[in-house]
């Protein structure tokens, strides 16, 4: 698949603002600090679309990616070794419920 035009949807913090779409959405879940931000950044061909910070952690929302109006990728918090909360990774759990 050779994506054109990538572009950020939105940072959702709460179910309410996850995008209202039909497409297909493809997740990518994982511990923190293993790549996934750079691996959508890979497969778009952009270097910058996605976040990828130096330190673990940096995905903090749910960050939705329109695909050329054919797909979403969905770059979920990572889990593990990120600096939060228990209080913050316990609400990051009650967001992927709905997804």
């Amino acid at each position: 698949m050779v994506v054109k035009n990538p572009k950020f949807v939105i940072s959702a913090v709460c179910p309410a603002q996850y995008p209202d779409s039909d497409l297909l959405e493809i997740a990518f879940a994982g511990r923190s600090n293993v790549g996934k931000s750079s691996l959508i950044n890979a497969l778009v061909g952009r270097k910058r679309l996605a976040y990828s910070g130096s330190t673990q952690g940096m995905t903090r929302q749910i960050n939705f990616y329109n695909l050329d109006n054919e797909i979403h990728f969905v770059d979920l918090p990572g889990y593990g070794y990120a600096s939060v909360s228990k209080d913050q990774k316990a609400l990051w759990q009650g967001l992927l419920r709905h997804i």
